[in-house]
């Protein structure tokens, strides 16, 4: 009985001493609360849109232009809205009043008349969309940004040194003109300055052709009738020289032909080696593209220039391409 006893009291001890060694259990910590991850936003940013009002698209120089316009507006990720004023000034207005009402961005003018435009303009500026022009300047009060165009005064003065080159000094000239546009006001300028020096050049008459070459062509078929020693015509536009050329073709007349354009169908005359003789290039390629550079510049709080020009040069048989 004693050594059962004794072997119960060992089994106790044995029991108590595990039990103190036994590892305690873990306590049950609470997961920490995670805050649910929010979905970012996806942000899209919006186009720049340009309101663009072009002169006419029965003008090469213009349809050029407006075909660089849309491929720097792809480039740029710009939407361009463009519309023709089809060589109306009301039309005009009309068409800055619904860019207004669209509220695009910025506006770009090829405008119809350079004085009338004023009234668009300060539309413009009173919704506070920046305006910028191509090609003719705007007068008047109205602000415009950034002008960008052709040294259209260089122009005119590049065609009156050759002219006054192929004439050797000397001889009756007539100017086919178009009334209103600025550009062609600054092209007849330099012309009439680079003659001025040669009293032998006479300046016998300039014509409001309405920039329109069929016009230009009957108004020479009347000057060749009215001055039958003329000898050289300069056309302020290659489709105003190019109607001329139609009017002396027909009349069987040997008077030259000096313009400003560089279009292919001006070159295209200069290359048969007649006496149509240059046309003094622009390059609306890259007029269009920098005026839209411009904008987007402009747009992101860029400075830039009030007034571009670019320097035209001369196309003649010796370098026609």
């Amino acid at each position: 009985m004693k050594k059962i006893l004794r072997i119960l009291a060992l089994l106790m001890v044995f029991g108590l001493l595990f039990s103190a060694c036994a590892t305690p259990a873990a306590e049950e910590v609470p997961a920490e609360e995670v805050a649910p991850v929010e979905e970012a936003e996806e942000v899209v940013e919006e186009k720049l849109v340009v309101g663009f009002s072009l002169l006419t698209r029965t003008h090469t120089f213009y349809m050029l232009m407006e075909e660089a316009l849309d491929d720097e507006a792809v480039k740029q990720g710009v939407e361009i809205v463009a519309v023709d004023a089809n060589m109306d000034n009301a039309t005009q207005l009309n068409q800055v009043q619904d860019f207004i009402t669209q509220g695009v961005d910025a506006i770009i003018l090829t405008p119809v008349d350079s004085a009338g435009i004023e009234a668009a303009i300060k539309l413009a500026n009173d919704a506070e969309i920046p305006v910028f022009t191509m090609d003719t300047a705007a007068t008047g009060d109205g602000v415009v940004v950034s002008h960008v165009a052709t040294d259209n005064y260089a122009g005119g003065v590049l065609d009156g040194e050759y002219a006054v080159e192929v004439l050797d000094g000397k001889g009756e000239v007539a100017i086919i003109g178009c009334a209103g546009i600025e550009s062609i006001t600054l092209r007849t300028q330099g012309f009439q300055d680079a003659v001025k020096d040669y009293p032998d050049i006479e300046i016998v008459a300039s014509t409001d052709c309405k920039c329109d070459g069929a016009i230009a062509c009957d108004q020479t078929a009347d000057l060749l009738v009215a001055y039958p020693d003329l000898a050289l015509v300069f056309g302020t536009g290659d489709p105003f020289g190019l109607g001329a050329m139609t009017a002396i073709t027909a009349a069987n007349r040997e008077v030259y032909v000096v313009s400003l354009d560089g279009l292919p169908e001006g070159i295209a005359e200069v290359k048969k080696g007649g006496l149509f003789l240059c046309t003094v290039a622009q390059d609306p390629d890259l007029i269009a593209r920098t005026t839209l550079q411009n904008i987007v510049k402009y747009l992101g709080g860029e400075e830039i220039d009030p007034l571009i020009l670019i320097s035209p040069y001369v196309i003649d048989i010796k370098n026609a391409p």
